[in-house]
């Protein structure tokens, strides 16, 4: 049976001055340092060799990790919630953080900190500057900020402490994108909430909603991701779904975007198994074992050796097979099947983790094809996300970050504007 492609398109809509933004301001903080931060500053500019990394046992017993905006989050063995580095949104779930971080104060923690739920938590995933987890009963929350509803809560504009979203109901997965969210239900139905733009919640329109709706699909669903203004699903049969923002073009470093209402089947893409959406890009795993992305590639975020965007999946400069794959703002890394951690795109702060190359992409450091990960870890996953750091649970499962760490979303303790060799973040405080 021929499936149905729907949506719609409205006329162009350019993201050239967020991306240029967001990197002047990065810059500006990592460059103005943290002047009224009350933790100790490690040095901004380290020079690394490759070489084995010593894991002390205090940074194991993690089961997986997501990475923020400026935050990170992860959950440990046991289903204890740990959330670290900026709470100016309130994004980390706790009362009051103990630190100040940047230019312009704001509370931080450098260390991973306890969120306090009331039972164990399956999932987590950390948008822009929000934060949603599923418990192990399937019960969804969110907590930071509100201000498209993306948290779930009406008449909030910050939502400080974990708060419940559709209570009566059950989850598997949850994504927080940038300004809004999408969850799986146990029946294979997603539900999104948040900012309608582009149609990033599914139903036909651009509204924003506090209230969690079903996308307008028949299909049923076993993944989904979520990026700015628009989400992707993997349904049950293995076919690529997405809706909102779909990309249009690329010339240098400006991306022009195009609205789909409604959930259309991604043309050629393979039979997929997972699929990681990010800002302007979007990876993915095939169900033979390969990474594919396409879209923006105006800092080789593509992996492809280039750094020419494609509106078709093409499938990663690599040879390896691999496990997992995951798309940042401007860079993305992968597990192979063997366990080796591999990077690409900008490297502005050492987000890949990896020697400096000496490559420029649009004018800044960066690698247009996969690199392995210093140090010669091995792997369960590693995540990117919406910021400028990286973090991964190791085979023994230690948990390390790297990249920009102004913040303390690396979770060792120091604050730092650039840091290539991953470190361990600490052990967890109450």
């Amino acid at each position: 049976m021929r499936r149905r492609q729907t949506g719609s398109m409205t006329p162009r809509r350019s993201w050239r001055g967020w991306r240029e933004v967001r990197t002047v301001v990065i810059g500006t903080v990592m460059l103005a340092a943290s002047v009224a931060c009350d933790r100790s500053r490690a040095p901004t500019e380290l020079v690394y060799a490759d070489r084995p990394i010593v894991v002390p046992t205090s940074a194991e017993g993690w089961r997986n990790v997501t990475v923020g905006g400026s935050h990170s989050c992860g959950v440990e063995i046991d289903g204890q919630l740990f959330c670290w580095g900026s709470n100016a949104s309130a994004q980390l779930g706790v009362d009051v953080a103990r630190g100040q971080c940047g230019p312009l104060p704001h509370s931080c923690e450098a260390s991973p900190r306890r969120v306090a739920l009331g039972e164990p938590v399956r999932q987590v995933s950390a948008g822009d500057r929000h934060s949603c987890a599923v418990t192990e009963s399937g019960a969804p929350y969110c907590w930071g900020e509100n201000l498209r509803f993306q948290a779930g809560i009406e008449a909030e504009t910050v939502v400080r402490l974990p708060a419940p979203v559709m209570p009566t109901a059950r989850f598997l997965e949850v994504a927080a994108g940038a300004t809004h969210s999408c969850a799986l239900r146990t029946n294979g139905v997603v539900y999104c909430w948040g900012d309608g733009q582009l149609g990033a919640l599914g139903r036909g329109d651009t509204t924003a909603s506090v209230i969690p709706q079903p996308i307008q699909s028949d299909e049923h669903f076993v993944h989904v991701s979520s990026g700015r203004w628009r989400s992707c699903a993997i349904a049950v049969d293995n076919a690529l779904w997405c809706w909102g923002a779909e990309w249009e073009s690329s010339t240098g470093n400006s991306d022009t975007f195009h609205q789909r209402l409604l959930p259309h089947l991604v043309a050629g893409a393979s039979a997929m198994r997972t699929v990681s959406v990010a800002a302007s890009s979007i990876c993915g795993v095939t169900t033979d074992d390969h990474a594919v992305c396409w879209e923006s590639n105006g800092f080789a975020q593509l992996g492809l050796g280039t750094t020419v965007g494609t509106a078709v999946p093409t499938r990663v400069s690599m040879a390896e097979q691999v496990q997992s794959v995951s798309a940042g703002i401007i860079h993305s890394c992968g597990v192979t099947l063997a366990g080796l951690a591999l990077c690409w795109g900008n490297d502005q702060f050492g987000q890949l983790g990896i020697p400096r190359t000496g490559e420029r992409c649009a004018g800044l450091e960066c690698r247009s094809t996969p690199s392995a990960v210093f140090g010669g870890l091995r792997f369960r996953a590693v995540v990117t996300g919406p910021g400028s750091h990286s973090c991964g649970v190791t085979d023994t499962s230690a948990l390390l970050c790297w990249g920009l760490g102004t913040d303390g979303q690396l979770g060792d303790g120091w604050l730092r504007g650039r840091q290539s060799l991953p470190v361990p973040v600490l052990a967890p405080s109450p």
